[in-house]
């Protein structure tokens, strides 16, 4: 029996120092628990501090770069305004230029283009250097009307080339006297009708029709 007792208060011995330590143990850890806390705790406040204050200070960079970015592109803006002015007002100066050089070379010219004050008229175009188209008649001219002479060829051949139109693409319309047996007047258009021209031929000894006069026409309203 003593023995036993021996030994169980060996084992009850044992244990409390086992119970001791673990409860040493258990009280370290908890203590590195609580100082791992603290420091992370009292360390990432001013960490967090450190980067709220980065931020902003970054975002006040970023406003500033904007600013500057805005305050340039708006002077880049104003500069290429002045600048598209400044081409504008070449450009008018250069077209105003062009028009008097056009006007001037008109009044040149020996043709003469003007508006009409006929509401069916548009413009009339006379030019001296029209030629006559030459001629396979002999002798004393006599105008025919008939559409199979040569003469009435010719007057057709004439219309042709004052008007500018191909003979292909062309429609005489009317072809008459002129006021005299020297003088013919006729109206062609193109096959499709968008362009109408109203004229005055004269015949000229050995040379043939010579266009006077072309009057560009609206419609075939009072068209001869």
């Amino acid at each position: 029996m003593p023995e036993n007792n021996r030994r169980m208060n060996m084992r009850q011995t044992r244990k409390k120092k086992t119970n001791t330590i673990l409860n040493v143990l258990i009280g370290i850890v908890l203590l590195l628990i609580i100082v791992v806390v603290v420091k992370i705790v009292t360390g990432d406040e001013p960490k967090e501090s450190a980067v709220e204050q980065t931020v902003s200070d970054t975002a006040e960079k970023q406003d500033d770069t904007v600013e500057e970015v805005g305050e340039i592109e708006k002077e880049d803006s104003n500069e290429s305004t002045n600048q598209n002015e400044t081409n504008t007002s070449s450009s008018t100066e250069n077209e105003n230029q062009n028009t008097n050089s056009v006007e001037e070379n008109d009044e040149s010219d020996s043709g003469t283009t003007e508006q009409s004050n006929d509401s069916n008229i548009g413009t009339v175009e006379e030019d001296s250097e029209w030629e006559p188209i030459g001629t396979t008649q002999t002798g004393e001219h006599v105008s025919s009307y008939d559409s199979s002479s040569v003469d009435w060829a010719e007057k057709v051949k004439a219309l042709s080339y004052a008007s500018g139109l191909d003979p292909n693409n062309m429609y005489v319309k009317f072809l008459g006297n002129g006021g005299s047996p020297q003088k013919s007047i006729g109206t062609v258009t193109s096959k499709d009708g968008k362009e109408i021209y109203r004229i005055s031929l004269e015949w000229i000894d050995g040379q043939g029709w010579k266009p006077t006069k072309k009057e560009k026409l609206a419609s075939l309203e009072d068209a001869s």
